[in-house]
């Protein structure tokens, strides 16, 4: 799809489809919003938008993958472990004010 590219690889009907990967127009549809993100003028380039960076990826079930929560830490210059878990990342932007503390 022209202007957006997948921020990590997913997993659709038992292919996967990465950052680089061009997914076919059906395939798209079922990936979640939170799973794209805008191509820049260079393809590498993240897009973050400053203060707020978009809404936080789901904490649980689909599109709440490691790699996604990463992403959204970094975008939010939140400092996280090469090697920390979802969970760790998740903690340490509710440490850093970036998202609230589920209760």
């Amino acid at each position: 799809m022209s202007g957006r590219r997948l921020r990590a690889y997913v997993h659709v009907g038992g292919a996967a489809y990465g950052p680089d990967d061009e997914v076919p127009a059906d395939v798209a549809k079922r990936i979640g919003d939170h799973a794209w993100t805008e191509t820049a003028s260079a393809p590498e380039a993240p897009t973050p938008t400053g203060e707020g960076g978009g809404e936080a990826p789901p904490r649980s079930g689909r599109g709440s993958g490691v790699d996604v929560w990463r992403e959204f830490a970094e975008q939010h210059d939140v400092e996280v472990a090469a090697d920390a878990s979802r969970d760790d990342i998740i903690a340490a932007c509710e440490a850093a004010g970036v998202i609230e503390r589920e209760e």
